[in-house]
């Protein structure tokens, strides 16, 4: 856990067989680790659905403009390094 975060202690009634099967799922070693890295995925997981929502509301036209941008930066790199 990073220095900046606030941490605050709090309770909670959870179910015990969810929380030890995320626990395992995720090869976490503590109850608190395993809470926070569920957080960490749904918090991870709204950002990249609200990052889908946008790039499919750019369009078809868009999208392929977007691609070859990323596609030629990748060249561009690839290139410098020989």
């Amino acid at each position: 856990m990073g220095g900046s975060r606030s941490v605050i202690r709090k309770n909670y009634r959870l179910d015990v067989r969810k929380l030890e099967r995320a626990r395992r799922a995720l090869g976490t070693a503590t109850e608190t680790e395993t809470i926070h890295r569920a957080l960490d995925l749904v918090a991870d997981e709204a950002a990249l659905v609200e990052a889908f929502r946008r790039l499919l509301a750019l369009g078809p036209a868009d999208i392929v403009s977007v691609d070859r941008s990323i596609t030629a930066g990748r060249r561009r790199r690839r290139h410098a390094r020989r």
